[in-house]
């Protein structure tokens, strides 16, 4: 029970519509937890690879490249994607057995001859990342060029 006096308050405080700073959708009250924290889809959510923040319309994407990336594994001396490192990788024994008899250049365990193995990861191979590299390369080209004939107008006025 609300007194007449105070209705105008209670439903202003309880029970009005609420705009998302994030979105701009209008939310009702009682749904504005589930909608800040789960159903909006401009909410911060951080990506399960990288730690990175991101807008949770963005995070599907992101995290389907992110998770292709590769890390070391030390048990079987791979490259393992990261989305398999996540759900859980698991070294089989030939995997493991291989590494032990391997003397290859990218064997990671290498005898040494006096029966200590190396146990540096193999180099990795460069990442080549086409178009992109070349279109970010160029990106910082021109926006140092736009720099400096900024700085030498500026310089004359």
């Amino acid at each position: 029970m609300v007194p007449r006096k105070h209705v105008e308050d209670h439903y202003n405080e309880a029970h009005a519509p609420i705009t998302c700073s994030l979105c701009s959708e209008i939310v009702e009250r009682e749904a504005w937890a589930l909608h800040n924290y789960e159903l909006c889809p401009k909410r911060m959510v951080t990506c399960k690879y990288c730690e990175l923040p991101l807008p949770a319309v963005d995070i599907v994407e992101h995290e389907d490249v992110c998770g292709n990336r590769t890390d070391y594994c030390n048990t079987c001396r791979k490259y393992i994607r990261l989305r398999e490192l996540a759900d859980g990788h698991q070294c089989s024994i030939q995997d493991v057995s291989s590494r032990v008899n391997s003397t290859g250049p990218l064997g990671a365990t290498r005898d040494r001859g006096n029966g200590a193995r190396d146990e540096r990861p193999p180099p990795r191979r460069p990442r080549n990342n086409g178009p992109l590299h070349r279109h970010v390369i160029f990106t910082i080209a021109v926006t140092g060029l736009a720099v400096l004939i900024g700085s030498l107008l500026f310089q004359r006025a």
